[in-house]
């Protein structure tokens, strides 16, 4: 036999020693009950019950499982334009050049985009709610941003801004 093997067994044993301890009751001057695993004058040996136990529960691999949380059906609850205003005249020194800036909320989906109308028209697209128009025509210009999912279809869609650009006219000529 081995050390290791030797010793092994040795602490073994002595574990197992130790779950069965006897233990003793008795009384002292005052009438308090004291335990002890000593014998002493008057003590009793006092015999220990194992308590009942309940085996501990295996669940069963299908519990173990997460349960499936039903993810709530996401819906924007806002779309506006903030600039321009509505009604907004655009002067002739501008060039026809507009920014557009909105507020969407809660924020833009992964799988959906962002786009905005002239006149029912798509002139621009991304992810961000702010686009720069350079050149616009004069007249009336009627803007909306929409957002639409990858099928096209759209989810939600802003106010409708109508702006008035002016621009020179090579018409208008003025003196002689």
């Amino acid at each position: 036999m081995t050390n290791k093997t030797l010793v092994s067994i040795i602490l073994l044993s002595a574990a197992c020693s130790g779950l069965a301890t006897e233990v003793y009751i008795s009384r002292d001057a005052n009438g308090n009950v004291v335990f002890s695993d000593q014998p002493g004058q008057h003590s009793e040996k006092h015999a220990v019950r194992d308590l009942p136990s309940i085996p501990a529960y295996v669940a069963p691999p299908s519990a173990l499982q997460p349960a499936k949380v039903n993810e709530p059906t996401f819906s924007y609850t806002s779309l506006s334009i903030i600039t321009p205003a509505n009604g907004q005249d655009i002067p002739t020194g501008f060039a026809g050049n507009v920014e557009v800036s909105g507020v969407l909320s809660p924020g833009l989906r992964e799988a959906d985009t962002l786009y905005l109308l002239d006149n029912g028209d798509v002139i621009r697209q991304g992810r961000q709610t702010s686009f720069q128009l350079t050149n616009l025509s004069r007249g009336e210009h009627g803007l909306q941003l929409v957002v639409r999912d990858q099928a096209g279809n759209t989810i939600i869609s802003s106010n409708l801004v109508t702006i008035y650009v002016q621009r020179a006219s090579v018409l208008n000529r003025s003196g002689g």
